[in-house]
């Protein structure tokens, strides 16, 4: 039979190896047995520059960038009670915090008392009636109004509807950067060619789809102004009638038979 004299290596180096490695291996053993009831203040991957650190103070995840200085990012739970999470990444000027929970995202930034009302995105529903998103600007004072837009759902297949107001109801400006387009308002021109001086004659207008309960339209001559050419050749008035969501009728009259531009409007709401 073999003798444990046999089974050790048979020079002094190769035997300080292996005992230096069974020393380190019983090292962690041991660590990793504190570990399991240790209470640890601070975890970072390095002692300095760029790293990841888990603060036990503020329960936060940090990833800082090679200066060592500045937070890259940030993940940690909310101080306010309301549960969640908020998150930063580095932007300039100003570091911006993101709130998750609750059904509500708010940013604001990570400095504290720069913006006195963060801005937010609130979703609240009952299942039942109403799913509604509302955004808001936040405020740099607590007296400034935030601008809000709500976009809300309607019960039993009604139109859901957008609304832009300032806070609390007050009033608000929109300003639009190109061609304002709305299904509920249509525009458009006819030429009325006369039948016979100073008779009323009419062009009807069809295939439209004016979306809205109440409809009110206008017309006006596009040339020339009434009376503009004297008694011969005056337009001496336009209108219209049969007005629906699908069109209506337009009329104009003329002291001669001269073509006339009429140009017209129909605008539909629930009011």
């Amino acid at each position: 039979m073999p003798r444990q004299i046999d089974q050790l290596p048979t020079d002094a180096t190769t035997m300080a190896r292996k005992v230096r490695a069974l020393e380190r291996e019983v090292r962690e053993l041991r660590a990793a047995r504190r570990l399991t009831s240790a209470t640890i203040g601070n975890v970072r991957t390095a002692a300095d520059g760029g790293r990841v650190e888990l603060a036990q103070s503020s329960q936060s995840v940090r990833v800082y960038a090679e200066d060592g200085v500045t937070v890259l990012a940030e993940l940690g739970p909310q101080a306010d009670g309301a549960g969640g999470l908020w998150t930063r990444g580095f932007q300039d000027p100003y570091n911006m915090a993101t709130l998750l929970g609750a059904g509500t995202i708010v940013w604001r930034p990570v400095a504290d008392g720069l913006v006195a009302v963060p801005a937010s995105a609130y979703y609240d529903t009952d299942t039942a009636q109403y799913a509604n998103l509302t955004l808001t600007s936040g405020s740099v004072a607590d007296t400034d109004h935030r601008l809000l837009l709500i976009l809300e759902s309607v019960f039993a297949a009604g139109l859901p509807r957008a609304y832009f107001q300032g806070e609390n109801g007050t009033l608000c400006g929109v300003d639009v950067l190109g061609t304002l387009t709305a299904s509920n308002i249509v525009t458009g021109s006819v030429a009325i060619t006369p039948s016979a001086a100073n008779t009323p004659t009419s062009v009807t207008v069809s295939g439209l789809n004016v979306p809205g309960t109440v409809l009110r339209a206008f017309t006006t001559i596009a040339n020339p102004a009434p009376g503009f050419t004297g008694a011969t050749n005056g337009v001496t008035g336009s209108g219209y009638t049969n007005l629906t969501s699908s069109g209506l009728t337009v009329w104009a009259t003329r002291q001669s038979t001269t073509a006339v531009t009429i140009v017209w409007g129909i605008i539909g709401t629930d009011i």
